[in-house]
């Protein structure tokens, strides 16, 4: 991994990126224009909350995190964890691309023998001393490239066997990532993973029944944790607490359900599991920064962009 790190836009507005793929197989390859630009208003940031693989075909510019950026070219290589915000700018008003490639977790896990999850260790990363970029020139972005460009193929050939082929071509361009960052020398790496891997009951029960009542205590014994020690271990692996991830979850489904038209907003707040609708405005003023009103309107006329802003 190469590449020298510059100062980020840490403070600077942010939004969620919701990109919703098929619950069996959670993976899709898209090509994606960038353009904001250098020296323009700065790019509004955004996360998500699938894992990111991104390789740049066409153009340079500048890929920002809160707190470091890089500089890129045609053929560098970003990873992105679900946890970092982060958005490019373009160096100019010239065609410039990125090939993202977004999944899941739950593609690998599902099933997934202990050898087979370690596959994730690349996004199990600190991110103040991780170096997100890799380098089209140097040996490990040669390395890389054309499993990339293969992925890219299989995402949107017709072949038969299709979905085990991106499967099998992903989990090596992971694995050549362990091995290019030495993971398997990384305590703290694996120490991050597994404790991912103990969470993740909890996270599927969470994500599938978040419009209900939780309690902690239960969602805790379902990974035969305390809740005390189940509340330490989400905050330090989900970098925000059990309410606020739950929280968050009812936020975009209500939002979701706002987009649709179908319903009022009040209806929609109700039904995402919101108890206590002033949670809800407070939040979609803090990511949207209009009310919900005025956001639904913007989405009509067209004014929202494809990110979901």
């Amino acid at each position: 991994m190469t590449g020298e790190m510059q100062a980020g836009v840490c403070g600077m507005q942010s939004f969620f990126w919701e990109y919703r793929m098929k619950p069996d197989f959670p993976f899709s390859a898209i090509d994606y224009a960038v353009t904001d630009i250098v020296g323009g208003p700065p790019p509004r940031l955004h996360w998500h909350s699938f894992f990111e693989l991104g390789v740049c075909t066409a153009g340079e510019g500048i890929f920002y995190f809160e707190e470091k950026s890089y500089d890129y070219s045609a053929g560098d290589i970003f990873l992105v964890n679900n946890l970092e915000k982060h958005g490019a700018a373009a160096l100019s008003q010239a065609d410039t691309r990125f090939r993202f490639f977004l999944f899941l977790p739950e593609l690998f896990l599902e099933g997934a023998a202990a050898w087979e999850a370690e596959c994730l260790l690349p996004f199990q990363y600190d991110s103040a001393r991780f170096c997100n970029r890799v380098t089209g020139d140097s040996p490990a972005g040669q390395t890389l490239r054309p499993l990339l460009d293969g992925l890219w193929e299989d995402a949107h050939g017709d072949r038969t066997g299709r979905e085990r082929l991106i499967r099998a071509r992903l989990r090596l361009v992971l694995a050549e990532l362990c091995s290019l960052l030495r993971l398997d020398e990384s305590p703290a790496s694996a120490a991050a993973l597994a404790d991912y891997l103990r969470l993740r009951p909890a996270l599927s029960y969470i994500d599938s029944h978040f419009s209900q009542r939780l309690n902690q205590k239960e969602i805790a014994a379902l990974c035969f944790l305390s809740e005390s020690r189940f509340r330490h271990l989400f905050r330090r692996q989900m970098h925000m607490s059990f309410q606020d991830y739950v929280a968050k979850l009812r936020y975009l489904d209500a939002r979701r359900r706002i987009a649709s038209g179908i319903g009022s907003i009040s209806d929609a707040v109700r039904e995402a599991g919101f108890s206590n609708p002033y949670r809800f405005y407070q939040m979609f003023q803090e990511n949207e920064g209009v009310t919900p009103l005025v956001w639904r309107t913007r989405l009509r006329s067209g004014e929202n962009d494809p990110l979901g802003e």
